[in-house]
């Protein structure tokens, strides 16, 4: 039961990770690997407002925004003139590749690569029917989810969230509309770099943080986007926790050495046998083209 609920705790964080990357793959058309950069620097900057004196719930927030920032600033300076150019995706892949290695390169300069710690000494835990968690366990989870919840909220009533959901099944029909598409771009941009960033602060609090966490954690997040279905925003947090649970199983009952086999051994077989994942909708092929 232990490693159950471990491995759907952090599977939560996975597929939070993977709302965040589906908002700007399924909404942008962009294969957004800046965001592992994004993911990495979010910990170290809410280490510098500690540092700082500020108290941790003054520090989360002001990285998420910082953060936010700079997701925006990928769209403006990389994929936004890349698009003014009609530029294929694989140069847009190519940019996103090139901002991720910036943005780990001044992580290393300025903070060096080893790992850090946010939190400081033994944390508090809890016993509830023979299961055994960290504070940090519950709360990082909690808070993200929290933060997904407005954002699902957020995207199904509110004006500017009914316009990103129109530009991610008919961007043509929006521009024509009269929606200025560029400045819906930087909100999927910011909201994307928003809600990993939260993640990423989770899962910093836990087990700790150095500058290559970030893509990992993308590349999980892209996995558990294929597994819970691309044309879902809901479906990435599904794959998260399958892929969670599974990866935790697998730790326990053979090593974790074989924790990476194991989950892409599962994203081979989905898109095999199901290539639309488990939320996922069929489409018909000029829609999927």
């Amino acid at each position: 039961m232990q490693i159950l609920v471990n491995g759907l705790l952090q599977g939560m964080l996975i597929g939070v990770i993977g709302i965040a990357f589906a908002l700007v793959y399924r909404i942008a058309k962009v294969f957004h690997i800046a965001l592992g950069g994004l993911v990495a620097l979010a910990p170290y900057l809410i280490l510098v407002g500690v540092e700082a004196g500020l108290p941790g719930i003054v520090a989360l927030p002001l990285a998420v925004l910082v953060v936010s920032w700079l997701g925006i600033l990928v769209e403006e300076w990389i994929h936004r003139p890349l698009s003014d150019k009609c530029a294929p995706l694989e140069v847009h892949l190519i940019g996103s590749l090139g901002a991720y290695l910036i943005i780990i390169a001044c992580i290393a300069l300025l903070w060096g690569s080893e790992t850090r710690v946010l939190r400081i000494g033994l944390d508090e835990t809890w016993s509830i029917a023979g299961v055994t968690l960290a504070r940090a366990q519950l709360l990082g989870p909690a808070l993200t989810l929290l933060a997904v919840a407005v954002l699902f909220i957020w995207l199904g009533r509110a004006n500017r969230g009914l316009e990103l959901r129109a530009l991610a099944d008919n961007p043509v029909l929006v521009a024509l509309l009269g929606r200025h598409v560029y400045v819906l771009r930087r909100w999927v941009f910011g909201l994307s770099a928003a809600v990993a960033a939260v993640a990423a602060s989770a899962q910093a609090w836990d087990v700790g943080f150095d500058p290559h966490v970030g893509l990992k954690a993308v590349l999980l997040g892209m996995v558990a986007m294929i597994i819970g279905g691309n044309g879902s925003f809901f479906g990435p947090l599904v794959g998260g926790i399958l892929l969670g649970v599974l990866r935790a199983e697998m730790v326990w009952y053979a090593s974790a050495r074989w924790e990476e086999a194991v989950t892409f051994a599962l994203l081979a077989a989905f898109l095999f046998f199901r290539p639309n994942g488990l939320l996922g909708r069929r489409t018909r092929l000029e829609e999927a083209a």
